[in-house]
């Protein structure tokens, strides 16, 4: 498994009206066969989405950017909106994959999300595999936990806007109970899971003969990713996708092949499985990029109270917030639930840890009525 460069703006600001600043990344692609047109493409596409996921700005102009880039006889385009130049600086191959470093001017429209500042905490479910048998051949049992050891270093490498935290166990139940609820929420201060379900590691019929003494005839191998991003609090699905792909397997049916060595990621199958992942973590992002951040009281005295977010989630001293009541209550069926009122409550924060915060009322109101697990809704002034 490669690991891609990261994004690092460059900080260097042109002399216009509106400043702009130059983002470098390094997209990766795969290289099947002869096929160096095609991967390099999706690198260029890989290396613009991560320069714009790093600016705070949307990857719905990845398309048209791209493609009009591959397109020009020179290595630079003109485009409207949120990415105005972008230039490739460098393509090396390496280890079957081709890599693109290229260089955008970027205008993020922060417009479009308030609160694209703040990162949210995105817990993840370990990958499950659905069907241990179709991992027999090659003893690829640990495919669940490699795969969601790749997919978090990629959310890692670009997120803008989320930080994943791993939960201990796979969350089966396809739905959780409140007191579940709650203990979630509380522990990792989110709202947002996020559940995948490898469906198909299965072989296909072999496909040609191979004599060589170390394989047999080659076979297609697949690979299905069933993913489901959950706002918990609100018990409402935010994102559901299937990935599906698939590369030549070409060892015995004896040889054993551990998901979790660098063999693995360097077979043709591996590759196939990481670019997969590459874009479940970036599509992943994307969801969560406009999504709501939301502080729990986590402690109530007379003058202040303190947010169970901090400096690491983006909050600077100043930042706002309106307080939401949250009490429990029973629906129709008998199930307990939330019921959130919106206070008159405004708060600013006054002091800062790296995980949490302090806040005092801004508007002169009282916070007698504040509870430990109520919420704080942020209203941010400032980028």
């Amino acid at each position: 498994m490669r690991q891609s460069t990261l994004v690092v703006p460059l900080l260097c600001l042109m002399s216009a009206p509106v400043l702009a600043d130059w983002y470098e990344a390094t997209g990766q692609a795969v290289i099947r066969g002869t096929e160096r047109s095609e991967a390099r493409t999706e690198a260029v596409q890989d290396a613009v989405r991560k320069a714009l996921l790093y600016a705070g700005a949307s990857v719905r102009s990845v398309q048209q950017v791209t493609d009009g880039l591959l397109t020009q006889e020179t290595l630079f385009l003109q485009t409207q909106g949120e990415v105005q130049n972008v230039q490739i600086i460098s393509e090396t191959e390496e280890d079957g994959y081709i890599l693109v470093t290229v260089r955008a001017d970027i205008f993020p429209d922060q417009k479009q999300c308030s609160n694209v500042r703040l990162k949210k905490t995105l817990m993840v479910s370990p990958f499950q595999l659905s069907h241990p048998e179709q991992a027999v051949t090659g003893q690829l049992y640990e495919l669940g936990t490699s795969s969601t050891k790749v997919f978090m270093q990629k959310l890692q490498e670009f997120s803008h806007s989320s930080s994943g935290k791993l939960l201990p166990q796979i969350i089966r139940q396809p739905e959780l109970s409140y007191q579940e609820r709650q203990t979630l929420q509380r522990q990792y201060s989110s709202p947002y899971l996020l559940k995948a379900r490898l469906e198909d590691v299965s072989l296909g019929e072999r496909v040609g003969t191979n004599w060589s003494f170390w394989s047999d005839a080659e076979r297609e191998r697949f690979y299905r990713l069933e993913l489901e991003l959950i706002d918990i609090q609100e018990q409402k699905q935010l994102f559901s996708q299937t990935y599906q792909t698939s590369a030549i397997w070409d060892f015995q049916d004896r040889t054993v092949i551990s998901p979790n060595g660098q063999r693995f990621w360097r077979t043709d199958y591996g590759k196939s499985i990481e670019r997969v992942l590459n874009a479940a973590a970036q599509d992943i992002e994307e969801v969560l990029r406009c999504e709501s951040v939301q502080a729990q009281v986590v402690v109530v005295e007379p003058e202040r109270l303190m947010l169970n977010l901090g400096s690491a989630q983006g909050l600077k001293l100043g930042d706002e917030f309106t307080l939401l009541y949250r009490r429990q209550h029973k629906d129709s069926t008998g199930k307990w639930q939330d019921q959130i009122t919106i206070s008159e409550l405004k708060l600013k924060i006054t002091e800062l840890t790296n995980q949490t915060a302090w806040a005092e009322s801004s508007n002169g109101a009282f916070l007698a009525n504040v509870q430990v697990g109520d919420l704080a809704s942020p209203t941010l002034n400032h980028n």
